[in-house]
């Protein structure tokens, strides 16, 4: 059998990855027509069937499923490889991606970039937000920088080798006249009766932490106003409309006119990890960017809010 037809592969995995192949179309910029004469090549090329239809559309049979997955790698290595051309083409030594919630990214990842451009001159770092990525339809990154819920069994991450950075406290921030302002410490008890904040607007990983928290401490959040980010959430907070609890690197940035309490009985907590992709495990710069991600977590736990 000849070598496959990339530009069809990369059509077929479209097709699996949106649903459809109206999808794939709007998302590659073809026609639907030009979607199904690749699928169509693509198939008479393998001699598999790789759809069959559902209803209206199509959906991919176990055998385009085990192709789409097993391509998952193939069609990795080919982007990194056109992205190192790319970088050699404009002078560049190389690059790195790096996907981190914002919190890391603003906290951890300026010191660690500084860093590795000082020991990589040539690199270039594309850094990337993953709070609201698909994780099962974008890219993987060189590094992944993610989050998980203590409480439950890391999710399978084929293609990924796993590293945990550190585990991570919820702290609560209240207004600077609040009463509980000058306590330092508190209890999740302590917070029943106050109005709270929330620093997503969806059911998050970390709404679900915080509350089976509260649920276990008997606290009911009434939540007054909602946010998708925490500079917002945090500002909320310092204008008197609430208090607010989120992750400790969170906190670090919170503005004038609030105070950072730290939150027992029961401590929420999640868990900070490096997700790094198979084939770029033995880059040096990989490598370095693992360590000083390392070396910047390790003691979270003692960070304080200014």
């Amino acid at each position: 059998m000849e070598m496959l037809d990339i530009n069809r592969l990369r059509v077929f995995r479209a097709v699996v990855a949106n649903g459809s192949v109206q999808g794939a179309a709007r998302h590659l910029g073809y026609t639907p027509s030009t979607i199904s004469q690749h699928i169509t090549a693509l198939q008479r090329e393998t001699g598999l069937v790789l759809f069959e239809k559902a209803g209206r559309g199509i959906v991919p049979t176990p055998t385009g499923r085990l192709l789409a997955a097993e391509s998952e790698e193939v069609m990795g290595s080919l982007s990194r490889l056109t992205g190192m051309v790319d970088d050699l083409r404009a002078g560049h030594a190389g690059s790195l991606d790096i996907a981190s919630f914002s919190s890391a990214a603003q906290a951890w990842l300026p010191g660690v970039v500084r860093r590795l451009r000082e020991e990589f001159p040539g690199l270039v770092i594309d850094l990337a937000l993953n709070e609201w990525a698909d994780r099962d339809t974008r890219p993987a990154p060189d590094i992944d920088v993610w989050v998980e819920d203590v409480d439950s069994e890391p999710r399978e991450n084929p293609g990924q080798c796993r590293q945990v950075l550190a585990e991570e406290a919820y702290v609560c921030i209240v207004p600077a006249d609040h009463a509980l302002a000058g306590r330092g410490e508190i209890g999740l008890v302590d917070l029943a009766g106050e109005t709270w904040v929330r620093d997503d607007r969806v059911a998050t990983m970390c709404s679900r932490i915080i509350g089976r928290a509260a649920t276990a401490a008997g606290v009911e959040p009434n939540y007054v106003a909602r946010s998708d980010d925490h500079h917002t959430a945090m500002a909320f907070v310092a204008a008197g409309v609430g208090v607010v609890v989120l992750p400790r690197l969170a906190a670090l940035s919170a503005p004038a006119g609030t105070v950072t309490l730290e939150l027992h009985e029961p401590t929420p907590r999640r868990r900070i990890v490096a997700l790094t992709r198979d084939s770029s495990e033995g880059r040096p710069a990989v490598q370095r960017a693992l360590a000083l991600l390392a070396e910047v977590a390790r003691g979270v736990d003692e960070q304080r809010a200014a």
